[in-house]
């Protein structure tokens, strides 16, 4: 996950981004094309595109993080670390069921004909008992 004040490293480093095939448009409020404006002139480097996606991507993680985690049903625990796993239910189990149909939707119009999940689970471990 990126964070907001880690930007600047991303912004340095070579892009990888993989885009989607359709265009998106959209207006943006006149004080955030002005800093968005700002941005690009600091990192000329850098696409509209990707400064606008990298943002995104920081904002939407953090917008992640605040959703209220409610423990669902008990999936399995780590005989290692002793940590439990519980499924998530609530609005993040939503929302990652949503971005998930979204982006398997997006991967396979780019020819992906297996697209992983957005939000892989950690398998539980074997244990020799």
């Amino acid at each position: 996950m990126i964070k907001p004040a880690d930007l600047h490293k991303v912004w340095a480093a070579p892009d990888n981004t993989r885009l989607t095939s359709k265009q998106l448009s959209f207006r943006l409020p006149v004080h955030v094309a002005a800093k968005l404006s700002a941005l690009c002139e600091m990192f000329p480097e850098k696409t509209r595109t990707q400064l606008v996606g990298d943002l995104l991507a920081a904002a939407l993680d953090d917008f992640e993080r605040s959703f209220e985690s409610i423990k669902g049903q008990f999936i399995y625990g780590d005989h290692e670390t002793g940590e439990e796993i519980y499924d998530e239910i609530g609005p993040v189990k939503e929302y990652r069921r949503l971005a998930d149909r979204y982006y398997r939707d997006l991967e396979i119009e780019l020819g992906n004909e297996n697209p992983k999940s957005l939000f892989d689970r950690p398998e539980p471990k074997k244990t020799d008992e």
